[in-house]
């Protein structure tokens, strides 16, 4: 059965890329640009995973990961974001991934997150 993964990322082009890189890997992909549309697609879909970018309009990506670790807990969540936000995704999450945003580093991370080899 394939693993499911909720991307949540306010610009267009990045959630496209990731999704399509993710369903080239074989997974379920669901994308949200906004909050509360992430938080709706998180309770219908019940996700395996969700990648989370730190900067989105509105709620940003700390406060949905506290929403998701209080409301799903046990789901891996991924932050996605610049180099400066490194410490407190490491902290708070379950892995991090540096823009700019390669295939490996993305692939690694998700199939880490899932419990899974990390290469590939």
């Amino acid at each position: 059965m394939p693993r499911s993964v909720l991307v949540i990322d306010n610009e267009p082009a990045v959630r496209e890329i990731l999704a399509a890189m993710l369903a080239a890997d074989g997974m379920e992909v669901s994308v949200a640009s906004h909050s509360d549309q992430a938080l709706t697609l998180a309770q219908a879909s019940r996700p395996d995973l969700v990648l989370l970018d730190v900067q989105l309009p509105g709620t940003d990506g700390w406060e949905i990961l506290q929403h998701l670790r209080g409301t799903y807990p046990g789901l891996p969540v991924v932050m996605m974001s610049d180099q400066r936000h490194r410490g407190r995704a490491e902290r708070e999450a379950d892995g991090f991934i540096a823009k700019p945003y390669r295939r490996h580093d993305i692939v690694r991370a998700v199939r880490l997150a899932l419990g899974g080899q990390g290469e590939g």
